[in-house]
């Protein structure tokens, strides 16, 4: 690969506006798809990350639709569509740093920087090398350095289930610190455990971040560490017993406070369990302060769940059984979550895209993943009404 990397000549380039505004059939909510592109997969970006950029008028998200999975832009006032790379090797794992309108990601084994403004890119940060892969990164919260984590280069076992198989394969992690204006990068952590899936920075403690040790929930030691990068101490979040798994974390606006969902027992269902004890919840970085509340018993396997903060709350459902993405509401004076109510009905199934519901920054409304227009994925916006008047969820 040279030095320098290029965009191709489709980098800038436009579609018309593909939205659609219609009421939910289940909740009544005004919802508006923002792409219909035909027989191509469009996705919002993984729901740890916030893809809003240009003061909240854009929205960054990715697409096939030029034969290659390249970044691309709406801007959610026009419906107007921008490619925003057209680059030869583009792997994905985007982080935005969004006080400088800039994008981070891989392209093949270099982690490049992309300006969301002239469209082109600037730096490369860090090469990985000979024997291991780039996994999952993200930039911290004031923009000098990079979280990015690397895996040793294994033979995975051949098996049905890979995220199994990965995880038995046990390839050594390193998580590192890369500076974004130069220099050399500093190992922060290194573990004998696939670990590379899942980085995510802190949004206002340049210090912290959280990593996962992958593979099955109820078969690895603990799923989401905390780490503070200027003095090495590292907190488990949210341990459960050993039958049981919790994970899909991410941060909260707020920088202190760890989202995630997990069930007691049997999280991922590989053996159903007739009471798996699900829940959905935060606590802080620290793994104090929890706040958490029961999902229904068929919520536990494969759902997600995101939160600005930690009074309200939005689960996905899961695939064929509960088609809709639910909310919750803290009651104060209660001191616990009402709900669920149903906000969004997105049809998910077996061979459709994980819906991946995630709040906007500013709360208004629920960004999600769905075929149900035409069996190819297309992106989403749920506007938030108000609590009482979404229909409840009634579980079996």
């Amino acid at each position: 690969m040279p030095e320098t990397i290029e965009q191709g000549p489709r980098a800038g380039s436009h579609w018309p506006a593909e939205d659609e505004t219609y009421a939910d059939p289940t909740s009544g909510a005004r919802v508006r798809r923002l792409t219909s592109y035909p027989e191509v997969g469009d996705y919002h970006l993984y729901f740890t990350e916030d893809g809003w950029y240009d003061g909240g008028r854009r929205l960054l998200f990715r697409s096939d639709r030029d034969g290659s999975r390249q970044l691309y832009s709406i801007d959610l006032t026009s419906g107007l569509i921008t490619q925003v790379t057209d680059i030869e090797g583009f792997r994905g794992g985007t982080a935005i740093d969004h006080d400088a309108e800039r994008v981070y990601f891989w392209v093949g084994d270099r982690l490049v920087s992309l300006d969301l403004g002239t469209l082109r890119v600037e730096d490369v940060h860090y090469e990985v090398p000979d024997g291991w892969n780039g996994g999952s990164l993200d930039v911290n919260a004031d923009g000098s350095r990079l979280y990015v984590a690397i895996g040793e280069d294994v033979e995975v076992p051949e098996r049905d289930d890979k995220l199994s198989g990965t995880f038995e394969a046990a390839p050594n992690t390193r998580i590192l610190s890369v500076p974004t204006d130069g220099g050399e990068p500093e190992r922060l952590r290194e573990v004998d455990v696939w670990a590379s899936s899942h980085v995510n920075a802190s949004p206002t403690r340049p210090e912290l971040f959280t990593y996962c040790e992958e593979g099955p929930w109820d078969a690895v030691e603990n799923r989401i560490w905390t780490v503070d990068a200027e003095t090495g101490d590292t907190w488990k979040v949210r341990e459960v017993p050993e039958e049981g798994g919790v994970g899909h974390e991410y941060w909260m606006q707020d920088g202190e406070r760890v989202g995630y969902h997990g069930s007691l027992k049997d999280p991922q269902g590989r053996e159903r369990v007739d009471d798996p004890d699900p829940f959905i919840g935060s606590s802080r970085y620290d793994d104090t302060d929890r706040r958490e509340t029961a999902l229904p018993d068929e919520l536990y396997a494969l759902t997600h769940t995101h939160a600005n903060s930690p009074e309200m709350l939005v689960c996905d459902g899961t695939f064929e059984e509960v088609p809709h993405s639910l909310l919750y509401r803290w009651d104060e004076d209660a001191g616990e979550y009402e709900g669920p109510r149903i906000l969004a009905t997105h049809d998910w199934d077996h061979r459709g895209p994980h819906p991946h519901s995630r709040f906007s920054p500013d709360g208004s409304h629920v960004l999600f993943d769905s075929a149900r227009y035409d069996g190819s994925s297309n992106l989403y916006l749920a506007e938030v009404p108000e609590f009482e008047e979404l229909p409840e969820y009634e579980s079996d």
